[in-house]
């Protein structure tokens, strides 16, 4: 049998693209005290560089696009946050980390750009959910992840942030949903099971949030499918009714009791009649924001300088605002916070002005995009390679969504 170099080259950049990926999440911890965790992420990126390369026969296609500049201006702002950063080496050690991620962006997006769909990172993104996942419970043990969820209580931080964890599932759950409703079954669908007793041990509210909404949106989005408004509107009925059904009978399981306390305390809290104390913090660090936002409207206090300031006040190290819009406008201001969200602007626009709701993929995109911009109010997201690599698949969709509608103008 002749052996097809590209297709293997091909396999090879969604391997390590994963793994890259995987790594990007893990090694700080997966290694303990080593520091040479960067090194092995440069080889990724080097292996990467190779197998395009191989593929592309040794011809180099580089497009400079839209995610390339909004990408520099907001590495520009990061920078100028250094004028007044409080600790400069802060928001400088932090802008370098941006530009890593910048050439970190240009190897991938070279690997993926002519791709006609996006369906291989959606399923690098969901794999790394999983991957992540049952690496975090081979990092506590499957005995400890037993008694969490039968003491009702939530796994710690020692590895990876519980609530990046949960979200990591949670995207993983929405998207095997996804694949069970546009493909046909998998073997790999039963994983979500498990994953979802994960989720819970992590305590993650923003998790299961997004669990319950992005499936919610899943079925909206398949009954209206239907040319007949009527048909439409019973499939939907019939949709959200066995969903409902199906929720709360899910729901009342023990493993979600913490989760829903939880769930229950933030709303006490938001009411004014209680609230858990993580809830009473978190909206102090907002309240924390706009006091270091009103100290330098402009361009912040400097990236990353938040964490500065909270370290005086709670005696932590690298501890952030927990809210993605509240940490860069502290951090870098106005400037900075526009020159980030403008990519999300740019993509929400074009991913309405070509708008494709027949499109299966069009449809896991959007939700996907609208669920980073709501989670971002609970999480702070603009320094996670994670976060870059979905970008781009956003960037990547609305390309080929662009050319579909011009191919159909023709």
């Amino acid at each position: 049998m002749k052996l097809n170099i590209t297709a293997l080259a091909d396999r090879m950049i969604w391997f390590i693209t994963l793994l890259f990926l995987v790594l990007s999440l893990t090694i700080s911890f997966a290694l303990g005290d080593a520091d040479y965790g960067a090194y092995v992420l440069f080889v990724c990126l080097f292996g990467l560089i190779l197998f395009y390369l191989i593929r592309e026969r040794g011809i180099i296609k580089f497009r400079f696009t839209w995610m390339h500049a909004y990408m520099l201006l907001f590495i520009g702002a990061c920078y100028l946050s250094a004028i007044n950063a409080m600790d400069p080496a802060v928001a400088m050690s932090r802008s370098f980390d941006i530009v890593k991620i910048f050439c970190m962006l240009i190897v991938l997006y070279m690997c993926y750009q002519d791709k006609p769909t996006v369906d291989s990172l959606l399923k690098i993104g969901m794999w790394t959910g999983y991957i992540v996942c049952f690496y975090t419970v081979y990092f506590y043990g499957l005995d400890y992840f037993i008694t969490v969820l039968s003491s009702s209580a939530r796994i710690a931080n020692d590895a990876l942030n519980a609530n990046t964890v949960g979200l990591l599932g949670a995207n993983a759950i929405v998207m095997t949903i996804y694949y069970m409703m546009y493909d046909k079954p998998r073997w790999w669908n039963v994983i979500a099971l498990p994953t979802l007793g994960i989720l819970a041990a992590t305590g993650s509210r923003k998790a299961l949030v997004f669990v319950v909404v992005g499936i919610v949106l899943l079925f909206v989005c398949k009954s209206f499918r239907s040319s007949n408004a009527l048909h439409s509107i019973l499939k939907l009925v019939g949709s959200l009714a066995g969903l409902i059904v199906i929720g709360i009978m899910v729901l009342q399981l023990p493993m979600f009791e913490e989760v829903l306390t939880r769930m229950e305390d933030m709303v006490a809290a938001f009411s004014g009649t209680g609230g858990d104390s993580s809830t009473m913090i978190r909206m102090s660090l907002v309240d924390i924001g706009w006091d270091l936002f009103y100290q330098s409207p402009i361009t912040g206090v400097g990236v990353n300088n938040p964490s500065v300031f909270t370290y005086f006040i709670f005696g932590r190290d690298n501890y952030y605002l927990h809210n993605n819009y509240i940490e860069l406008l502290a951090g870098t201001g106005v400037i900075g916070l526009v020159t980030y969200y403008s990519m999300y602007v740019y993509l929400a626009y074009n991913m309405i002005r070509y708008h494709d709701f027949h499109s299966n993929e069009y449809v896991m995109v959007l939700i996907l995009l609208l669920s980073q911009l709501v989670m971002d109010m609970g999480m702070v997201s603009y320094e996670s390679k994670s976060t870059y690599f979905y970008m781009m698949l956003f960037f990547l969709e609305v390309q080929i969504l662009r050319k579909g509608r011009k191919n159909a103008a023709k």
